[in-house]
C-alpha cells in the first residue's frame, strides 16, 4: 500500500488492499507451519483491527479481530506464544518510509524509551519481550528494516518495497512478496536464535 485511501474502509482501493494483506498473512501462516509451528494466531492489527476476511485466511490458523482488546497489536501474548512475526509493518513517525507513522497518523511525531527512538515494531517488540517472546521475522519497506535491524539483530527481515517517498515506492509483485514471506517465516522458525527485546527499568518515556 502507498496511500492512506488504501488503508481506509469504504472504497474499492481498501477492498483490494485488504485482500493483498490477507494473502501475505496466509503466506506467513504457511511458512510457520512449514517451519514446524503447531498452531498460529493471526492478530489483525490495522485501523479498527477487523480488516482481513476470516473466511479467506488459511483455516489452520486462528484469527483475533476487533477492538479494544488487551495488549492491542500484541494481543494473545498471554496464550503460550513462542515467537512473533511482524508482517506488513511500516517505519516510524517522521521517518521517510511509505506511510510512516507510529500508532496512528495524528498521535505521535516521535516516541522514545530510555533515549531510543522507536516505531511500532520496537514498541510492540518490547511488549513481546516482557512476555519472553522474541520477534523472529519482519516484513516491510527498506526504511522499516533499516530502522529496526540493530534493534532485532537476529531477526530475519523481508524487503517487500523500497520507499521513494511517503506515498511512493518500488514493490515486489504480490506473488513474489508472498513467496518471500513464506520462505523467510519458515527459515526463521526452523533456525531462529532471536532473543526477546528488553529495556532496563526504570523506563524513561518521552512522547
Amino acid at each position: 500500500m502507498y496511500h492512506r485511501v488504501q488503508t481506509t474502509p469504504g472504497n474499492p482501493e481498501y477492498e483490494r488492499a485488504r485482500l493483498l494483506m490477507t494473502r501475505e498473512a496466509n503466506a506467513a501462516i504457511a511458512g510457520a507451519f512449514d517451519g514446524g509451528a503447531r498452531a498460529v494466531l493471526v492478530n489483525d492489527s490495522h485501523g479498527d483491527f477487523r480488516n482481513m476476511p476470516p473466511d479467506l485466511l488459511d483455516p489452520r490458523a486462528q484469527v483475533m479481530q476487533g477492538r479494544p482488546r488487551p495488549l492491542g497489536m500484541m494481543a494473545g501474548l498471554d496464550q503460550d506464544i513462542d515467537a512473533v512475526c511482524l508482517v506488513g509493518y511500516h517505519s516510524r513517525a517522521s521517518g521517510r518510509g511509505i506511510l510512516a507513522q507510529t500508532i496512528n497518523s495524528f498521535a505521535f511525531a516521535r516516541l522514545e524509551i530510555n533515549g531510543l527512538e522507536l516505531g511500532e515494531a520496537g514498541l510492540y517488540g518490547a511488549l513481546a519481550g516482557e512476555y519472553g517472546v522474541p520477534v523472529v521475522m519482519g516484513s516491510g519497506d527498506d526504511v522499516f528494516i533499516a530502522e529496526n535491524h540493530a534493534l532485532f539483530p537476529q531477526t530475519r527481515f523481508v524487503e517487500i518495497k523500497r520507499a521513494t517517498g511517503q506515498n511512493s515506492g518500488i514493490s515486489l509483485s504480490p506473488a513474489q512478496a508472498c513467496a518471500a514471506i513464506q520462505k523467510t517465516v519458515a527459515a526463521a522458525l526452523r533456525d531462529h536464535a532471536a532473543q526477546p527485546l528488553r529495556f532496563d527499568a526504570p523506563f524513561e518515556i518521552r512522547m
